[in-house]
């Protein structure tokens, strides 16, 4: 693949070359691809205490690289790779295989930084960095079968993306093709087989990357300031703060900043915020101030979207996950550090469609920011909607806060351990982002403690007695050594279990191979009559509802919304519908059906005017081809149905045999009561919008719709 690299202004202050394709100045400079992140001039250093400690060959047939958190075992005659952990506990993690002999192997670089091997045959050339990353890059097609050798407590997907951990550690697969088929199964001894096409890169992740820093997360502790209307708090606040903690995030995006989407200039000029920085260096304290790589939208055609000011607030913009103007981001907070001289910078959601951009964004940002300055990664959807990450990114950030908007699961074991704690897995230090409703409770810092995760204290806490009291008494007393043995014979405990829990999982899975064995429905809609619901329609809809003959009939604008809106207040755990497209025009405004929860998640789905079915799972959309006829005069049967770990999506031709179209995870999201019900054309994200370009009117049909509670 022919590249240029694009020295970028902000590189030159850092010494980051990033590569992008394309003239200089034809497009914003991209973040890195996964292949171009294979060149040796990336990265090329270690950081953060991340290293290959040494490259040897034990015999002609094996070659071993040793980092800071694994050994990467090459079997040469047996053309695979084997994944150790080093930290905790040593064991082997999982293998990829190619299933021929590597031959004409050659160490091309072996450093600190990173190692490199070419293979002759079959073509390939193999990369492990410091934070026991293994980057695989097929020069020919290459079928690549990934084994376990875990049994998996928990599991995350985006696409072709998967991160599988225990108790003790973890190991992550990522695809430079994220839509490539793998047929993915955690419980399989062949969790994933990718059939790479020419130049596709497969990673290896072996987790943790690096030991957890026990005394920083005692000592540290971030006071969390956010206010719409002063983002430069008076000299008096700052010094009350002083008994809080020893950090400072000033997250006040609108208020810190003029035109935050587009640069970061204070709003109250230079000297103000020298003010505020004398005043915490002064204290003992250090601060980190907001940017946002998702919402930096200069260069992107999103930028007319940005906004400068809370009058008339509607939300924030749609940000950017892909890192398509890297380039502009670095040099706007290269400028933030030096001119401004904050200790550190917080970053408000980061590029969570691409691995290869999360992943140059925390190394490129920890060049920036140096060993000693502190990052943190606001990262409730990490990679993709789904609870899933990379750990390698977050091994380079001090502090990753998960859970907004998520209150529902803070009672989740699960979620808190493996998502928002990341004990074991990245190691950096995890926290929970409670800045809703859910404020910290004596049993929820209890919770929160035995799986190693933290808190920041948002700085209006200290006006609430209860709250400090939790804080005070409850929490902060237990961050000492003790705390260290209590969570390890937790995960001990909870380890011992995870051949039972698996087994669960797995049953609870084979149910859904089966067909339901419901009851009664709990909601029927016939549509003999107009049911009484809200008629959600946009204003290019006049009157879209019609019955006939037991059809409720929809007529719109292909990409605007018209549906109805029923309330449900009752535990499913599954839903049946039949529908047509018929003439219809809309594709994500599709002829649909959603339930949602109360946090406004939920499932949606329905058929598209390009003969495919879409199903829009927890925010994670997924279309295929119907499996049959694509006529869109013609009656489908849709049918969805999860348990506690998971769910299927299935179709018919005859509302009697069904095929599978889509398995998906993160049911428990649904297992709580389902709030409304959403009928006619839904958009993909059940909110009332049109797209910009509304489309010929059409009409599609909705047959019937049934829900069924739990078995």
């Amino acid at each position: 693949m022919k590249t240029r690299c694009v020295l970028l202004e902000a590189a030159a202050m850092i010494g980051l070359t990033l590569l992008a394709g394309g003239e200089v100045g034809a497009a914003p400079p991209a973040a890195p691809t996964f292949q171009e992140l294979m060149d040796p001039a990336m990265f090329p250093d270690p950081q953060r205490g991340m290293k290959v400690e040494g490259v040897t060959q034990p015999d002609a047939e094996t070659i071993e690289v040793r980092t800071t958190g694994a050994i990467f075992r090459l079997d040469l005659s047996g053309g695979s790779v084997t994944g150790h952990q080093r930290l905790g506990h040593q064991r082997p993690l999982a293998v990829l295989r190619t299933g021929t002999p590597w031959r004409g192997v050659q160490v091309t670089h072996s450093g600190p930084g990173f190692a490199r091997l070419t293979v002759r045959r079959p073509a390939l050339t193999i990369r492990i960095n410091g934070d026991s990353l293994l980057m695989l890059q097929a020069h020919r097609p290459l079928r690549v079968a990934v084994d376990r050798r875990i049994i998996a407590a928990w599991h995350g997907s985006f696409d072709a993306n998967h991160l599988l951990a225990d108790e003790w550690g973890a190991f992550g697969v990522y695809c430079s093709d994220r839509h490539l088929p793998d047929d993915f199964d955690p419980y399989a001894d062949t969790i994933a087989t990718y059939p790479l096409p020419r130049d596709r890169v497969l990673w290896l992740a072996v987790c943790p990357p690096k030991p957890y820093d026990w005394e920083r997360s005692f000592r540290d502790n971030v006071v969390w300031h956010w206010s719409n209307v002063e983002g430069y708090p008076p000299d008096s606040h700052l010094q009350s703060w002083q008994k809080l903690g020893n950090i400072v995030l000033l997250q006040s995006e609108v208020m810190l900043w003029k035109d935050w989407n587009l640069d970061f200039v204070p709003r109250e000029g230079e000297a103000e915020f020298a003010r505020v920085r004398q005043t915490l260096h002064d204290l003992g304290m250090r601060f980190i101030v907001y940017t946002s790589p998702f919402y930096f939208l200069k260069g992107t055609d999103l930028e007319p979207a940005a906004m400068n000011s809370f009058e008339n607030f509607t939300g924030f913009p749609p940000g950017k996950g892909t890192g398509e103007n890297m380039g502009l981001f670095m040099e706007a907070i290269t400028r933030v550090m030096e001119r401004y001289k904050p200790d550190g910078l917080y970053f408000d959601g980061q590029y969570m469609d691409d691995p290869a951009a999360l992943y140059a964004l925390a190394r490129a940002t920890r060049q920036l920011l140096g060993e000693d300055g502190i990052l943190e990664w606001h990262s409730t959807w990490a990679l993709g909607p789904l609870p899933c990450y990379l750990p390698q990114a977050d091994a380079y950030v001090d502090f990753i806060l998960r859970g907004e908007g998520q209150g529902g699961r803070y009672a989740d074991e699960d979620y808190l351990r493996y998502f928002v704690s990341g004990y074991n897995i990245h190691n950096s230090i995890g926290v929970l982002c409670n800045n809703g409703p859910e404020v910290p409770t004596a049993e929820q810092a209890r919770r929160l403690l035995s799986v190693n995760g933290r808190y920041h204290t948002i700085a209006g806490w200290m006006h609430n007695p209860e709250v400090m009291r939790v804080l005070n008494e409850e929490y902060k007393p237990r961050l000492n050594p003790r705390l260290r043995r209590e969570v390890d014979r937790g995960c001990n405990q909870r380890q011992a279990r995870i051949r039972e829990k698996a087994a669960m999982v797995q049953a609870d899975l084979a149910r859904l191979s089966e067909p339901p064995q419901w009851g009664e429905p709990v909601l029927s809609l016939d549509f003999d009559q107009m049911p009484a619901a809200e008629q959600v329609v946009s204003t290019a809809n006049p009157d879209p509802f019609t019955l006939a003959d037991g059809v409720l009939r929809v007529r719109g604008h292909g990409h605007t919304y018209a549906y109805l809106k029923l309330p449900v207040g009752r535990r499913i755990e599954g839903m049946v519908v039949r529908l047509r497209q018929g003439t219809d025009e809309g594709m994500s405004w599709g002829a649909g059906v959603m339930v949602r929860n109360a946090s406004g998640r939920g499932i949606r789905i329905g058929v598209r005017s390009d003969g495919q079915l879409q199903t829009d799972i927890l925010g994670e959309q997924r279309t295929g081809s119907h499996h049959g006829t694509k006529e869109p005069g013609q009656w489908i049967w849709l049918r969805v149905r999860w348990g506690k770990y998971g769910g299927v999506v299935e179709q018919s031709n005859d509302g009697q045999a069904y095929t599978p179209a889509w398995r998906f995870t993160g049911s428990e999201l649904l297992l709580g009561e389902v709030a409304d019900l959403l009928v006619g054309k839904v958009p993909y994200n059940g909110q009332p919008q049109d797209h910009v370009q509304p489309g010929l009117v059409g009409e599609c049909e909705i047959d019937m719709v049934r829900l069924y509670g739990p078995s």
